[in-house]
């Protein structure tokens, strides 16, 4: 009997003396000027942003990196500091606002409802690989007043990591998303909408 009240002791007092876990937040969108601060064009076309849509694994707040080809590591310490549903979702407004002659607005904006033009994306997605890579891939729709039926298009954007930590991989998480924000611009002046 004693010796069981000893182990127990023991490593009731060892646990006590672990270190708690040393937490890291990561923003991936800080804004550099705020939205308001874009330049108005009153001739701009107007193009509403819908909520961005993301895969089960992404909504929750670990930071992933993809191990092998079929296995997620969800890290215990490094998270978002806000959702990446919210963050992503800034930091696109932000990236797609930068063309003058098209103001991407929120979908949660008084007057969207008047709006005819829209963007929908979908992220299956958005982590770092242990092949040192960063990858974005999913789904945007493009549904314009003088189009008929909304084009979807599917994007796989990658880039290499060449520093160790997930403070540089979200750097370079960020920097897809711009990329992604060309691309959709892209499709847009295809599609003959300035």
């Amino acid at each position: 009997m004693r010796h069981i009240i000893l182990v127990t002791l023991v490593f009731g007092l060892m646990a006590c003396s672990t270190k708690p876990l040393k937490m890291n937040y990561y923003m991936l969108y800080t804004p550099l000027q705020t939205l308001d601060n874009i330049s108005q064009n009153a001739n701009a076309t107007k193009i509403r942003l819908n909520k961005i849509l993301l895969a089960d694994y992404l909504k929750q707040s670990s930071l992933t990196m993809q191990i092998n080809q079929n296995e997620m590591f969800f890290s215990r310490q490094d998270v978002w500091a806000e959702s990446l549903q919210s963050s992503m979702y800034n930091a696109m407004l932000a990236e797609l606002n930068q063309v003058k002659d098209r103001q991407f607005i929120a979908y949660i904006a008084p007057s969207n409802g008047k709006q005819t033009n829209e963007v929908t994306l979908q992220f299956d997605h958005f982590h770092a690989t242990d092949q040192s890579t960063v990858i974005a891939s999913g789904h945007f729709w493009i549904n314009l007043s003088t189009m008929q039926a909304p084009i979807e298009k599917s994007f796989l954007l990658s880039l290499p990591l060449y520093e160790d930590g997930y403070s540089h991989a979200v750097m370079q998480q960020r920097a897809l998303l711009h990329l992604l924000a060309a691309e959709i611009q892209q499709e847009i002046v295809k599609l003959d909408l300035k």
